[in-house]
């Protein structure tokens, strides 16, 4: 008996014809796909690796999606409008004219990995319910923001994608999968000493792009206690924390007026000094010209 190929959506989509396309590798186990596409069609066999969540940026005539044992839809998408492909179930999408889309290529693993990572307790099978078409005010807003960190020439640091990661896996784990789960010990936040030493340690490379693995190691725990541990002690998220840590770092440089605001960008830890601006205004309702001018 021949052995079954693991069939990668990524790898399938790359072979139809697009008017323009993008990519971008938020952390292993998800890859946002942005296409400009002609009418074409994917047949996906039940050895389909990886979910597929495909979002309409524009509208599209017809669209043929068709799901093993749930159904087939033959109609119009609209703007904001969904489906979701789980993995290991075979089917096939036609698409009948130009569209625009965004393509979450979403490993398994790591819908599990999420799903402990946010309520500390593992997760025995995590199943990706198939949808023909839907529509999500949450789903749209992430696609929004994963759209617009693909639109920018810096790239955005590693914690804030997979904050972005995050937020939407969490989401599907809580609207759109069954999650069997299993009891484990519950969890506490991380111990003084250890707590002491991550902190110290984002403190003394605040320039540096900082991820939850980073983070991780320090703790000398995975990653997938990690971020429930640090939010148990600080009340806050590993990228929300340090995120404000890097503002007020940018704060007390501005105040000395010796450095550039792209020279402060870059000690800080931001890509760019468009990228400290973004965040800057975020947490400060201002930027950091006119932050700088009014001290």
């Amino acid at each position: 008996m021949s052995e079954k190929v693991a069939f990668d959506p990524l790898k399938s989509l790359a072979t139809q014809p697009a008017i323009s396309e993008s990519s971008i590798s938020v952390e292993k186990g998800l890859t946002v796909h942005y296409r400009h596409d002609l009418p074409g069609r994917l047949e996906a066999p039940e050895t389909l690796s990886h979910h597929l969540l495909t979002f309409f940026l524009t509208r599209n005539q017809r669209q043929v999606t068709t799901i093993n044992g749930h159904g087939e839809y033959d109609g119009e998408m609209t703007r904001g409008e969904f489906y979701l492909y789980p993995a290991g179930i075979a089917g096939r999408t036609h698409w009948h004219s130009v569209d625009k889309t965004l393509h979450f290529v979403i490993e398994p693993g790591l819908l599990r990995r999420v799903a402990m990572e946010a309520d500390g307790i593992c997760s025995d099978r995590v199943e990706l319910l198939p949808n023909l078409k839907s529509r999500d005010r949450k789903i749209e807003h992430l696609a929004q923001l994963f759209l617009l960190e693909m639109g920018h020439d810096d790239a955005a640091p590693t914690l804030y994608l997979e904050s972005l990661s995050t937020a939407l896996c969490s989401h599907l784990l809580l609207q759109y999968c069954n999650v069997v789960l299993s009891s484990a010990p519950a969890i506490d936040g991380l111990g003084p000493r250890t707590l002491k030493q991550v902190l110290d340690y984002i403190q003394a490379h605040l320039d540096s792009d900082l991820s939850l693995v980073v983070m991780a190691k320090q703790a000398g725990i995975s990653r997938c206690y990690f971020a429930h541990r640090f939010k148990q002690s600080m009340q806050v998220t590993p990228h929300q924390y340090v995120s404000q840590q890097r503002i007020e770092k940018a704060k007390q440089l501005l105040k000395t007026q010796q450095l550039s605001i792209a020279e402060i960008a870059l000690a800080c830890g931001f890509s760019s000094q468009s990228h400290l601006t973004r965040v800057f205004r975020r947490y400060t309702r201002t930027t950091p010209k006119v932050y700088q001018d009014q001290l």
